[in-house]
């Protein structure tokens, strides 16, 4: 699965790529994300996510390794966890992009998504709509915080 966001934040995007790189402030955005920490920093990070998809209450403990970085224009990512008691596995390839534009900077999110496991079966239509509601919540979120508080916290 797909998905693609373009948002306009008013915000210069020398802010936004440091917020990027801020862990603690970052992971504040992300729905149900906990237990976020740095591995080896600006290369491999974990944390938990946890979420309701369908019928299932998940809980995904993730590996996230930054595969390519361009400061401060473009990162790639790469996720991964199980989630033992669902029999779910999940995947996440993510490019994040900043450009100028008038008044601020765009965001693009573009993130390949795969569930396989028990949780794969809930049917493509399930998974989608979470999937985008998940990314549609964290870019609001980064939104709201960077336009409302000046880049301090999420």
């Amino acid at each position: 699965m797909k998905v693609e966001r373009e948002i306009g934040i008013r915000a210069p995007r020398e802010a936004m790529w440091e917020f990027l790189w801020d862990v603690p402030r970052l992971a504040a955005c992300i729905p149900g994300a906990t237990d976020v920490r740095t591995v080896e920093d600006g290369k491999r990070y974990a944390a938990v996510v946890g979420e309701r998809v369908g019928p299932f209450r998940v809980r995904f403990p993730l590996e996230i390794e930054v595969l390519d970085v361009e400061p401060p224009a473009r990162l790639r990512a790469r996720a991964g966890g199980r989630d033992a008691n669902v029999d779910g596995l999940v995947k996440v390839d993510i490019e994040v992009s900043l450009t100028v534009v008038e008044g601020g900077t765009a965001l693009r999110l573009r993130a390949e998504i795969a569930v396989l496991g028990k949780l794969g079966t809930l049917g493509h239509s399930v998974i989608v709509r979470k999937g985008t509601e998940i990314v549609d919540r964290f870019a609001g979120a980064v939104r709201a915080h960077l336009e409302a508080t000046g880049v301090t916290g999420c």
